[in-house]
């Protein structure tokens, strides 16, 4: 159960979405996630971190739990079944090790292969909307804005959004206030950023990646 709450935290969660070939995983690994130093949970079916993974939930709990209680920090990933039964199953065990005094990561990737829709499974929302003040910081990513929850693309304090288009550009346009054109005219890497602050224009670097 999350613990410690600290309603003076601020939201830190991150929405991060682009066609394929866009460069989502290299913003999400060179620019929004650090390297090192950081409590990080991550669902990451396709390898896309650098993690220790696990297939088996007791597995993945026993290290999850084992990290928690030494304190120190760790980047643990689950890369087994990818349904949407085990994804909710995900999202409680990263709600139950909540700490208000610390920071803990919640990365997930790909959240269109889940096949939502417009619902928002169990502890995903409690994450999103009251992971705040339990230290959550919550990164989440998807090629297809449409077929994802409006409430990842709505709660978030920061949106990147990379290269969409037709449907999809119009789409984040409505939510998001960003013209249609400048979604469609975005270059491999080029991402709008934006904020309650407002927006701008944000390239990420290649890098290679072996997981």
């Amino acid at each position: 159960m999350a613990r410690n709450p600290n309603p003076a935290l601020t939201n830190n969660h991150v929405f991060i979405a682009a066609k394929t070939g866009g460069g989502k995983s290299q913003l999400t690994r060179n620019n929004v996630i650090p390297a090192r130093g950081i409590r990080a949970l991550f669902w990451d079916v396709d390898h896309d971190h650098k993690c220790t993974r696990f297939t088996d939930r007791g597995a993945f709990m026993k290290a999850v739990n084992k990290a928690d209680k030494a304190g120190k920090p760790f980047r643990i990933g689950w890369s087994g079944a990818d349904d949407q039964a085990t994804f909710i199953w995900f999202c409680s065990v990263a709600w139950a090790i909540l700490d208000g005094s610390r920071e803990t990561w919640v990365v997930a990737e790909e959240m269109a292969d889940l096949e939502m829709g417009q619902k928002t499974p169990p502890f995903m929302k409690k994450l999103l909307v009251r992971g705040r003040k339990y230290g959550a910081r919550v990164v989440t990513t998807t090629q297809r804005c449409q077929e994802v929850p409006k409430l990842l693309i709505t709660q978030p304090r920061t949106r990147f959004i990379g290269r969409h288009d037709d449907n999809d550009a119009a789409y984040l346009e409505r939510q998001l206030g960003i013209p249609r054109e400048e979604i469609e005219t975005l270059e491999p890497l080029q991402f709008w950023r934006k904020d309650e602050n407002g927006r701008e224009l944000f390239t990420t670097k290649y890098k290679a990646f072996k997981p």
